[in-house]
């Protein structure tokens, strides 16, 4: 009888465990707003919902993450999590009747939602200042009662402390210019990192589509110190505009991550690249 009873404390006791580290394992993966800020919030008349936008900490050129929480209007305890949600960020340059305007490259989220969220991203290409002004319009497509609206908000786009992105010509026919952006790593670290890069083509400022045709090589250097970095690999298109590979960083500093945008094994940029800090 005593060692039914032992035995039964030591199954009881590991199932205890086991269900103790699924809950925080589950807690883990159900909180994707950790570490985000809460940017925009609002009611997007016409679709019910009220929209909250996330973000790292500010709008800033370069490319933004964002993380889209919709919920029902009538009942904020309900989200909403099919949808379709369409970016439309607008840049106002100048006042009056010599004002212009231009747009810049979005990602929209996918229909369904991922962990109650949506997943999208805008890159910014300009910063707000005096005379040069942001308004981010988010159209959602409720699809549970098949309504559609749109919520407006006026934003502050920020420069980061560090260039993440470079605008040049595209050298083809069509005069296009290529918008050249790193997206990570984000927060780089020794040894071998992630590095991801977007491309997007445009013509006229207010579309920008992914470009998938170029090549990328990336050389990084650290100029202080007069040194290189081997066992890097050059970013390969990933679909969408997507480029990425490898960086090493073989110690703290300041790093140069210089970077040739290849067409047809012709060169298009010239003399890119970025910094980062370890």
């Amino acid at each position: 009888m005593k060692k039914c009873s032992l035995k039964f404390i030591f199954i009881l006791s590991v199932c205890i465990i086991l269900i103790s580290c699924k809950y925080d394992h589950e807690e883990t993966l159900i909180d994707p707003l950790a570490g985000l800020t809460k940017l925009k919030e609002g009611y997007v008349i016409g679709a019910s919902a009220r929209i909250e936008i996330w973000g790292r900490k500010n709008f800033f050129v370069g490319t933004n993450n964002l993380v889209v929480v919709l919920y029902d209007s009538l009942n904020l305890k309900e989200k909403i999590t099919d949808a379709h949600i369409h970016f439309m960020p607008l840049m106002t340059m100048g006042m009056g009747s010599d004002s212009m305007q231009q747009s810049c490259p979005t990602e929209d989220p996918n229909e369904t939602a991922l962990n109650d969220v949506f997943w999208g991203a805008v890159t910014f290409i300009m910063p707000s200042d005096t005379a040069n002004s942001w308004k981010l319009s988010v159209m959602v497509h409720n699809h549970k009662i098949n309504k559609e609206g749109k919520a407006d908000f006026e934003i502050s786009v920020d420069n980061p402390a560090t260039t993440v992105l470079s605008v040049f010509p595209s050298q083809s026919a069509d005069h296009s210019l290529l918008v050249l952006t790193l997206v990570q790593p984000k927060d780089p670290k020794v040894g071998l990192n992630t590095i991801e890069f977007t491309i997007y083509r445009t013509t006229d400022l207010m579309y920008f589509p992914p470009d998938d045709s170029y090549t990328i090589e990336i050389n990084p250097e650290m100029p202080a110190m007069g040194i290189e970095s081997s066992g890097n690999v050059n970013p390969v298109n990933t679909s969408l505009g997507h480029y990425k590979g490898k960086v090493n960083f073989t110690m703290t500093g300041e790093w140069r991550v210089n970077v040739l945008v290849k067409k047809d094994g012709i060169t298009i940029s010239d003399n890119k690249y970025f910094n980062l800090t370890l």
